[in-house]
C-alpha cells in the first residue's frame, strides 16, 4: 500500500491541489469554521509539497523555514485588529510565494536531472505548472495589497476583492488567465509593477512548456527509442 502511495504521489498531490482550488470560492461566504477548515487544507496541502516534491534535507528544511511564518500570518489574520491585518496579508503572500517559488525550482531542476521518466514525473511537472500559477497569484495579491488600484477590476466581479478567500481566487483565475494568453479583459494590470508581472508570467509559462515539457517529451521518446531505455537517474 505505502509503495502504491509512493508510485503515485504526484498524482495524490495533484488531486489535492486541484480540490483546494475548486473549493476556495466556496468556502469565502459559508462559516467562519468552513474558512477554518479551508485553511487548514491549504497548510496540509503545503506539508504534502514538502513530503513529495524535496528529497533532500537541506531543502526540506528550507522549505519548513519559508512555510512556517506563511502559517503563522494565516493564523494572525483571524485574530489581529484590522489595522495589522494589511501586514499580515503582505507578509503571508510573500512567505506562500517565496515556498512555491521554491518548490517549482526544485521540480525542474529535478526533470532537467532525469534521464528517464515515468507517469507520476509527468504528472509531477503539471503540479509544477500549476504552483507556477499559483506564485504569481499570490504575487498579484501582494502587489494588490500594497498599492491598492493597481489592478483594474470589472465593477461585475469587483465585489470579490473584500472577501480574502474570494480574493485570492480571483487573482489566481487572473494568474492562470494570463499563462493561457487568454485575457477576458474583466481584471487587468493597469499599474507599472502589475503590467511587468503580468509579461513576465506569460515569459515564464511559456518557457515552461517550451523547454520543461519538451524535456519530458524527449525523454519520453528516448525511453521508447533506446533498447531497454535509460536508467532513471
Amino acid at each position: 500500500m505505502l509503495e502504491r502511495i509512493r508510485n503515485h504521489r504526484h498524482l495524490l498531490l495533484l488531486a489535492a491541489m486541484l480540490f483546494a482550488l475548486v473549493t476556495q470560492p466556496l468556502v469565502a461566504r459559508d462559516s467562519e469554521a468552513a474558512r477554518i477548515a479551508y485553511d487548514l487544507l491549504i497548510a496540509g496541502v503545503c506539508a504534502a509539497i514538502i513530503l513529495v516534491t524535496f528529497d533532500e534535507r537541506w531543502e526540506r528544511r528550507l522549505a519548513l523555514l519559508l512555510l512556517l511564518p506563511a502559517i503563522v500570518m494565516m493564523v494572525a489574520l483571524y485574530v489581529v485588529s484590522p489595522a495589522l491585518a494589511r501586514p499580515a496579508v503582505v507578509a503571508y503572500h510573500l512567505f506562500l510565494v517565496l515556498f512555491i517559488g521554491f518548490a517549482v525550482g526544485v521540480i525542474v531542476r529535478d526533470i532537467f536531472r532525469r534521464r528517464a521518466i515515468s507517469f507520476d514525473e509527468v504528472v509531477g511537472a503539471f503540479c509544477g505548472y500549476l504552483m507556477l500559477g499559483l506564485v504569481w497569484g499570490n504575487l498579484y495579491v501582494l502587489v494588490e495589497s500594497l498599492a491598492p488600484g493597481s489592478f483594474a477590476v470589472a465593477p461585475e466581479i469587483r465585489w470579490q476583492l473584500d472577501d480574502p478567500h474570494l480574493r485570492r481566487a480571483l487573482f489566481n483565475y487572473l494568474s492562470f488567465a494570463n499563462m493561457a494568453s487568454l485575457g477576458y479583459g474583466d481584471i487587468t494590470a493597469v499599474a507599472p509593477l502589475s503590467n511587468t508581472l503580468t509579461w513576465i508570467e506569460v515569459m515564464s509559462a511559456q518557457f515552461y512548456l517550451a523547454v520543461v515539457i519538451a524535456q519530458i517529451v524527449g525523454m519520453k521518446l528516448a525511453q521508447v527509442v533506446l533498447p531497454g531505455g535509460p536508467e532513471r537517474r
